[in-house]
């Protein structure tokens, strides 16, 4: 089957996840059984899922290897398919001096990795540049660089974030050209 017959690959949606550092891993997996991961900031990576009705299933390297697609072609594949979720199902709703991404609860965060949200879609709300918070899988908030009461509304989404499921990381993001680069969560 090839990514074009409708395999994972061609279902994939990129997906952000913490990068553990200096964790000794639960369990060894073969390099055709690891999932496919890519750098996305210093401390987050882009995973590849497909949805397997009751659960998101990880797109792993023997899928690549079985669909004939490269790394590069799975990434654009699933920037392409979040992009086309976007479009269905996002609103960005105001609360104060931050906007709120809502998407149905598991790519919220993921919607970083979406340049076009960034540089045309929502570019019209932070003239001075975005500062963006994803504490969670399902939880982005952000604001104009500039605006000094939105940064603190975004500090404290990320306090009221605590020990939520599927966490991502407490820091504040800001976007530079099409990167995220981290910036420290300071009261």
């Amino acid at each position: 089957m090839t990514a074009t017959e409708g395999g994972i690959c061609a279902r994939a949606i990129a997906y952000l996840k913490p990068l553990m550092q200096d964790a000794a891993p639960a369990i060894s997996l073969s390099q055709e059984d690891s999932p496919v991961f890519q750098p996305f900031t210093n401390d987050l990576l882009v995973a590849y899922v497909a949805d397997a009705s009751d659960h998101l299933a990880f797109v792993q390297h023997r899928h690549l290897e079985q669909e004939g697609v490269s790394v590069d072609q799975l990434h654009a594949m699933a920037i392409s398919n979040l992009q086309a979720l976007a479009e269905e199902k996002l609103v960005v709703r105001e609360y104060g001096s931050i906007y709120v991404a809502l998407m149905g609860g598991n790519f919220e965060a993921s919607l970083l990795a979406l340049d076009v949200m960034w540089s045309e879609w929502y570019a019209h709300l932070a003239p001075q540049g975005f500062v963006a918070v994803a504490p969670a899988r399902d939880l982005l908030a952000f604001c104009d660089s500039s605006s000094e009461r939105g940064l603190v509304e975004l500090r404290h989404v990320v306090e009221r974030a605590g020990d939520c499921d599927h966490g991502l990381r407490s820091h504040l993001y800001r976007r530079t050209g099409t990167a995220w680069k981290q910036l420290a969560v300071t009261p």
